[in-house]
């Protein structure tokens, strides 16, 4: 039966390890200010940018934008997922795992985990049994078509769904495993009342998670049919929006110098093969921010290395921001058109790809020289357009000295001086500043927040939040001044909404309020870094109860807004149908009037709430 962690069980361990003894036995941190730096470990850099704070018990990278609290600093460093970092520190600070505190659901939910793991394994070993039988004799001959050996094949766990449609279900039954439970794994699919095999006439690539677990798998087909790949159906063990095909061969240990991603399951297998071992695909899916943040655990630069054909170029420019925000060094190997990187080993070989790979071109490069196809330089216009777009992607590079080479070269291909592209570029940084910052919430009141690189600065109600949802978290005098002026509905953040009901929960108990108790109840790695980017951004101001009132009130007027302007589409509706007799129409003008009145008390600084 398994563990179940409690809250107070996780807010103890958290309390026993202080993150400055944690983190120090990882990375060399010196006093500076409130808190201490050091060189971040997940990201190379010569100047300290990793900030360790021992208040807030919190750490963040001015560089990348890693962030957390002790729990995901282990995760991070060590490679576990939540409940294996709480286990680690628990035993580190010398404390029992609370057998006595099992609960039925826990222990039921990772039955089942355990069990659809297990059919995984299963159905891989089978799968592998039958690309070896006379049944997989077509499938292993493809196979070996594509230039795999029996060493690769047997690497990656690769196997053959034969004809038929109850093959694998028959064989998972006679094993003892309910049916139930075949069609949530995503092996089995239920539909018009009968079920049968998901994966037919197909090659299987096994999808294995680092620690050796089998969470899924990829199909392809060996004729014309469609689709010509499919995928396992997400389940309790499998998501593959946060997964990445390849990563459990990737070695643990220290952040590796890189890692190459690619499009599609031969692709990694075939670098895999020519000698590039650090290489994972994103499944098939465009790349989402969990598989970035995932990524991001692992290294500190990443080479794209997505197909040369036109949805491949596409799918590299949906990648590479999501890449960068993740804190990520970005550089794009650019193959020949139509051809994708296992085509490429085939024909050229390891030593071409290699040459590719030191003539990958950065993120800007590639983005201007996409940008450049677009465009018609004998066409007075389009050069001034291709001008004014690079200019756009410049704003975004803040090293003044990457910046003018780049500029330099636009004015070679445009024949615009550098000193109008200078100024085209300050005019729009200009417009940037001027269209996303609203100088201050009150005249009183002074922000001096640290915007990202490359994140767009906030809407004014947007800061408020984060300024309460801080405050809440800092101190409980502060939390009382907000909690009942506002509900989580007021909240258009999730986070921050979620930030709120933590303290709401911990004074309805009693409990002490501080950010590190509050972080203590969240277990998603993404949402704790969300939320120490949060807590993270300074505040400055002259009065707190008259901040607090100004952020309450830019929180309640944009509620406010919002609930007007559905009001209004609602009694335009009701005019243009000519209902305007009706009593569900008084009944909206008068509420109308009602939010109006709310609106003007607010902005005089008199609160009303909904």
């Amino acid at each position: 039966m398994g563990i179940f962690l409690s809250g107070d069980f996780i807010e103890e361990v958290r309390s026993r390890n202080d993150i400055v003894d944690i983190i120090s036995e990882y990375v060399s941190l010196k006093p500076s200010g409130k808190g201490l730096f050091g060189l971040c470990p997940f990201h190379s850099e010569k100047t300290p940018s990793f900030n360790v704070s021992p208040d807030k018990q919190v750490y963040y990278c001015f560089g990348c934008g890693a962030g957390g609290n002790v729990f995901t600093f282990i995760m991070a460093i060590e490679k576990l997922d939540f409940p294996e970092a709480v286990k680690y520190l628990a035993e580190k600070a010398g404390m029992a795992l609370p057998d006595t505190m099992d609960s039925r659901e826990y222990a039921l939910h990772k039955d089942k985990r355990d069990k659809i793991h297990e059919i995984n394994r299963e159905a891989a070993k089978y799968y592998r049994k039958v690309l070896l039988s006379p049944w997989g004799e077509k499938a292993l001959s493809y196979l070996k078509s594509r230039g795999l050996d029996d060493r690769t094949i047997k690497i990656f766990g690769i196997g053959f769904a034969p004809e038929g449609w109850d093959n694998i279900k028959n064989y998972l039954s006679d094993k003892g495993y309910e049916e139930e439970l075949l069609i949530q794994s995503g092996i089995v699919v239920e539909s018009k009342g009968r079920t049968y095999d998901r994966f037919r006439n197909r090659i299987m690539y096994p999808i294995i998670r680092p620690g050796g677990y089998v969470i899924g798998f990829g199909g392809r087909v060996i004729d014309d049919s469609l689709p010509k790949y499919l995928n396992s159906s997400d389940s309790p063990v499998f998501n593959k929006s946060s997964t990445l095909y390849g990563l459990n061969l990737i070695k643990r240990g220290q952040p590796i110098e890189h890692v190459i991603i690619t499009e599609g399951y031969m692709d990694v297998i075939t670098l895999y093969q020519y000698g590039f071992k650090n290489v994972v695909a994103s499944l098939g899916t465009a790349l989402t921010q969990q598989q970035a943040r995932l990524l991001r655990r692992y290294t500190g630069e990443v080479y794209i290395a997505y197909d040369g054909d036109k949805s491949g170029q596409q799918a590299t420019l949906r990648g590479l921001d999501m890449l960068q925000n993740a804190g990520l060094k970005v550089k794009v190997i650019c193959f020949p058109e139509g051809m994708d990187p296992d085509q490429v080993l085939r024909k050229f070989g390891s030593r071409y790809f290699k040459e590719l790979m030191d003539n990958a071109l950065s993120l800007v490069d590639y983005k201007l020289d996409q940008l450049r196809k677009q465009y018609n330089f004998d066409n007075v216009d389009d050069r001034t357009n291709y001008a004014t777009e690079a200019a756009k992607i410049l704003t975004k590079v803040q090293n003044l000295l990457e910046r003018d080479v780049h500029i330099r070269r636009l004015e070679t291909q445009t024949g615009f001086s550098a000193r109008l592209l200078y100024r085209q570029i300050e005019l729009l940084e200009a417009k940037n500043r001027q269209d996303g910052v609203k100088k201050h919430i009150d005249g009183n009141n002074r922000y001096t927040g640290r915007n990202r690189i490359n994140i767009e600065i906030l809407p004014v109600h947007i800061k408020a939040e984060r300024y309460l949802a801080t405050l809440m978290a800092t101190d409980e005098d502060y939390a009382k001044k907000i909690v009942g002026r506002i509900n989580t509905e007021y909240f258009e953040e999730s986070i921050t909404a979620e930030i709120y009901e933590i303290v709401s929960g911990l004074m309805k108990t009693g409990k002490e309020i501080s950010i590190p108790r509050v972080l203590s109840y969240v277990q998603d790695q993404s949402k704790i870094q969300q939320m120490v980017e949060i807590f993270e951004q300074p505040i400055e101001y002259d009065n707190i109860d008259k901040f607090i009132s100004d952020c309450l009130k830019e929180v309640i007027c944009n509620r406010l807004e919002k609930r007007r302007q559905e009001v209004k589409e609602l009694i335009e509706q009701i005019e243009r149908e000519g209902n305007q007799r009706t009593e569900r129409y008084n009944t909206l003008v008068n509420e109308m009037a009602a939010i109006i009145q709310k609106i003007n008390m607010n902005r005089q600084g008199k609160e009303g709430i909904m």
